[in-house]
């Protein structure tokens, strides 16, 4: 299972939301069921964060939104983004 999630800081906040993210990627990353977890910033934008993530399954995504790291950036940025946008893929090649 696939999800891109887009992640927009408010301006003045992007260090900070950029930090937050950096961790939860090092925590994300050593669940078992993470295949990947990878974020990326927007060249031209750079409050604007693309995260790729893969799981084993359905499940294993939402046991991942359970987790102290997943809950802890939840709650320490929810003032500081500007909006997320998450979309579930489906790998077809």
């Amino acid at each position: 299972m696939t999800l891109v999630a887009t992640i927009t800081a408010i301006a003045e906040h992007q260090a900070t939301v950029k930090n937050h993210l950096q961790a939860l990627v090092a925590a994300s990353r050593k669940e078992a069921a993470c295949i990947q977890y990878d974020l990326h910033q927007q060249q031209d934008a750079p409050n604007v964060f693309i995260m790729i993530e893969q799981w084993r399954d359905a499940a294993a995504l939402a046991e991942h939104k359970q987790t102290a790291h997943y809950q802890h950036f939840s709650t320490t940025c929810a003032e500081l983004l500007q909006g997320v946008e998450l979309k579930l893929m489906t790998q077809i090649a």
